[in-house]
């Protein structure tokens, strides 16, 4: 499964949360893999506005939902 974060950019500090003088990064963490492991975490987009990061991580959200239905469906029916 993963885990998705809205950061700032490097080099800048928002002053509050959707600060939209700033630009964000849109990363992910993949919770399956060990913490020690290398390539657990990646950069999916940058140089977002804050409501742009936040609808891309609303929408992998949902398809990681249905994904989730679909992998449970699947082993009830036995396949």
């Amino acid at each position: 499964m993963f885990v998705y974060t809205v950061q700032a950019m490097p080099g800048q500090k928002a002053k509050f949360e959707g600060d939209p003088s700033i630009k964000y990064r849109v990363k992910r963490v993949d919770t399956s893999i060990a913490a020690t492991k290398k390539g657990r975490s990646e950069i999916i987009r940058d140089n977002l506005e804050y409501e742009e990061a936040v609808a891309l991580i609303k929408g992998f959200n949902e398809m990681e939902g249905k994904s989730q239905v679909m992998r449970e469906q699947k082993a009830q029916e036995g396949g």
